[in-house]
């Protein structure tokens, strides 16, 4: 598994042709580091050369690592320092590995250790924790990351830095292990935890040692479960649906393997080997598409769709390799895999309140369920639907949000989901709007399904009841309630790039999408809502089953072999 993480790293920096990195190098010289993706760029390029990959970059990459370490003490002059946070650990990482295969003189890597040695650790990173410990960003977790990778190089020993970084991050994981951020995202719950698990890797043993170690180790089993049936992260919040999120996930699994390894627990370590592999295979498809996409639709690569202004291209491509390495460097390949939660399913799991999630998996099956959705980012109700092996987002991988922040093609006209509602005096009423309000009410599992029933008050007063069911044969969404009832749900149109084929009959829709087909049953009415929206994945169309006191939708995804498109 280590070299497939080389190999995957390779694959990924190949998206950048040599005209491209050219271009990219000389707008630094010009511009000076304004973000961290070139360090992160050229820190792959070195960790590859030292793997014997890339030998047409070695003529230049010496010139290239030069910029970066000048550049990187000039940077702190910058408001948000350009990411002296993420780059130091990356640059820290190529030295390690350049010397290690002894692939550049001694003198050249002396040079730029003696840089980085100089740095001022509260003078070069942005996220800067308090002599008081009190909650802090994530980007205080790279910067202690960073500095530990300083340490155990033998480059410098910030050891106060590091500790008051980390007493201060430490505030801010929740019963289940997961990691608080402000907007208590996916993406910023596993992130910090990794950087953490990183200065674990590479020698942590401050003060904050055990209870490190302890939040982390809590954290296990709730991850296995929240990985979808496709092998995705969780939806939810900023940099979500980037290829990076499932090398992240790689890396943090590889993690707990060799650490649950160690201590004897190898039945879950087995497990978080092979959630380590299903993560990476879930990324194989775009990393075939040429060109590469750095997010998980097929837009063309400078449009910007679904991303953040922070998000682009040439910094999010990139990063998915700088995970694949923390991959590599974690994995222990003695240790052998078994299968995951995420394949195995049979399970109900709910977070914590502040992060308000459902997760189930069955047969095959997963149903991700938002209970107080992000309105830049996301909507209440089921925002995930996927099937092992199926395309991701056939069904459906995030929900719509009303007022994204991240780009888009065309305005959503509400936030969408799958989920219940009512239609009174033709109008529509929904559990996605904004203000409705969700409670768990009952959960059941057994040998045929897993079940969860929801309690949701309307925006208009009025109450109904929800339950989403998962099995082999599919997702059961049920809505019940007085009056005319209704489910609604997205049905997939364009990619970016490619249309599916939706066929409509009376009581069945059924949308065909690159060798697969998706199909929405019911005993129910269907309307076509007329209504298109989109996502961070591309444009779906909007549909309701509606009948009086309870409508239904059997949703089921299945290989299409007669089905190219």
């Amino acid at each position: 598994m280590k070299e497939k993480y080389i190999a995957l790293m390779e694959q990924v920096v190949g998206a950048y042709t040599r005209e491209h990195i050219d271009a990219y190098t000389a707008e630094v010289r010009r511009r000076g580091l304004w973000e961290h993706g070139y360090p992160r760029l050229c820190s792959n390029i070195g960790i590859l050369l030292a793997h014997g990959r890339k030998q047409e970059m070695r003529e230049i990459f010496p010139d290239m690592m030069d910029l970066c370490i000048q550049q990187i003490p000039l940077a702190k002059l910058e408001d948000n320092r350009a990411g002296n946070d993420f780059s130091v650990k990356e640059v820290v990482f190529c030295i390690l590995e350049l010397e290690k295969a002894a692939v550049f003189p001694k003198e050249m890597t002396e040079r730029w250790r003696h840089v980085l040695a100089n740095l001022d650790p509260y003078k070069t990173y942005y996220q800067i924790a308090k002599e008081e410990p009190e909650p802090v960003q994530n980007w205080a977790s790279f910067g202690a990351a960073s500095e530990q990778l300083k340490k155990y190089a033998g480059i410098a020993d910030n050891s106060a830095f590091i500790e008051r970084q980390m007493q201060s991050l430490l505030l801010s994981f929740d019963e289940n292990g997961m990691y608080v951020d402000p907007d208590k995202s996916a993406v910023y719950d596993i992130i910090p935890r990794l950087q953490l698990a990183t200065t674990l890797h590479f020698g942590y043993d401050g003060k904050g040692m055990e209870e490190l170690e302890k939040f982390l180790l809590s954290g296990v089993d709730i991850t296995l479960r929240m990985q979808s049936a496709a092998g995705e992260i969780p939806f939810g919040g900023r940099s979500n649906q980037f290829l990076h999120n499932e090398t992240f996930f790689a890396a943090m699994m590889e993690f707990y393997a060799s650490l649950l390894h160690r201590k004897g627990d190898t039945a879950r370590a087995a497990m978080c080997k092979r959630a380590a592999g299903i993560a990476t295979e879930a990324i194989l498809p775009y990393l075939r598409e040429n060109p590469m996409r750095h997010i998980k639709n097929f837009y063309a690569t400078d449009s910007g769709y679904g991303c953040e202004k922070y998000a682009y291209y040439d910094k999010y491509m990139v990063t998915a390799a700088s995970w694949l390495y923390l991959a590599y460097v974690m994995a222990d390949d003695t240790i052998p895999e078994a299968p995951c939660p995420a394949e195995t399913g049979g399970y109900i799991c709910k977070t914590g309140p502040l992060f308000h999630k459902i997760f189930m998996n069955k047969g095959g099956y997963s149903a991700e369920i938002e209970l107080e959705g992000n309105t830049h980012y996301d909507a209440n109700g089921i925002g995930k639907i996927q099937k092992k092996g199926a395309p991701a987002f056939i069904c459906l991988s995030t929900p719509f949000p009303s007022h994204p922040f991240y780009k888009l093609d065309m305005d959503n006209p509400s936030p969408f989901s799958v989920c219940g509602g009512l239609l009174e005096d033709d109008v529509f009423h929904a559990g996605y709007e904004e203000g409705a309000k969700y409670e768990l009410i009952e959960e059941k599992q057994d040998e045929a399904s897993v079940m969860v029933r929801l309690g949701c008050t309307l925006l208009n007063g009025a109450e109904l009841e929800e339950s989403c069911t998962v099995s082999e044969n599919g997702v059961r969404v049920e809505a019940q309630g007085k009056g005319e009832v209704a489910v609604f749900f997205p049905v997939f149109l364009f990619d970016g790039q490619n249309r599916t084929r939706i066929h409509k009959e009376k009581n069945c829709i059924t949308v065909q999408y690159r060798g697969w087909k998706c199909s929405y049953k019911t005993d129910a009415r269907l309307i076509d809502l007329d209504r298109e929206y989109a996502n961070r994945n591309g444009h779906y169309k909007a549909f309701a089953a509606v009948c009086s006191e309870r409508a239904a939708v059997e949703i089921t995804i299945k290989g299409d072999c007669h089905v190219t498109s």
